[in-house]
């Protein structure tokens, strides 16, 4: 009976998933002001730690939970786990765990909707320390181990926001001045997206000096 009812709230729990993840996929980001921020921060907690001390099957469920909540702009990640106004985002402690050893190394949700997200939050975005280097450490790592996916959700975008979601990447305290083979080959897949890129990389190396 018990292993039944297990069976059941994780059906239901993934049909919820579905549905929300759906809306990401549509371009649906629910608004941080629709609940209070202190409530947000709770569930991520709570997600947390049910992703980490659960059974296998259970923390699947949990990790996908914890991905839809998880921030859908930059602004967003500053509110919950930055450092605003000379004071600790009411997650800032929290940074290290939830995105450094959780978020970017999600296996389990499908590679289109990760990354649609991570371009999200990078959009509009600046380096910064702590929980901004780690998300852009993970979001470094995705965008090299498949530059193709990202050329293929970016083509989309304007080019104020394809250039903007540049800046972002390589934007840092010590910007390097070299960009990777790996991205010089987008230009092969899309030469605008590839002058953006270049462009935005620029703009960054200008800022550094």
């Amino acid at each position: 009976m018990i292993r039944l009812l297990s069976l059941i709230f994780i059906v239901f729990v993934f049909n919820t998933f579905e549905i929300k993840a759906h809306c990401l996929v549509a371009g649906y980001a629910q608004p941080l002001d629709s609940i209070t921020l202190q409530a947000k921060a709770k569930k991520l907690k709570q997600l947390y730690l049910l992703s980490t001390s659960s059974s296998k099957e259970a923390s699947i469920v949990y990790k996908e939970q914890f991905f839809i909540e998880f921030p859908q702009t930059f602004n967003q990640l500053l509110e919950l786990y930055g450092y605003n106004d000379n004071k600790p985002a009411v997650l800032y402690f929290e940074g290290e765990n939830h995105i450094l050893k959780l978020f970017n190394n999600l296996d389990n949700i499908n590679d289109t909707l990760y990354y649609k997200k991570i371009i999200s939050i990078a959009i509009g975005g600046h380096w910064d320390a702590d929980a901004v280097n780690y998300f852009q450490y993970g979001l470094r790592k995705r965008v090299l181990n498949d530059p193709e996916l990202t050329v293929y959700i970016l083509k989309d975008k304007s080019e104020k926001d394809i250039k903007s979601f540049w800046f972002f990447y390589f934007d840092g305290a010590h910007p390097q001045k070299q960009i990777v083979e790996q991205l010089l080959k987008i230009r092969y897949i899309n030469s605008n997206i590839y002058d953006l890129m270049i462009e935005a990389h620029n703009d960054v190396l200008k800022q550094s000096h």
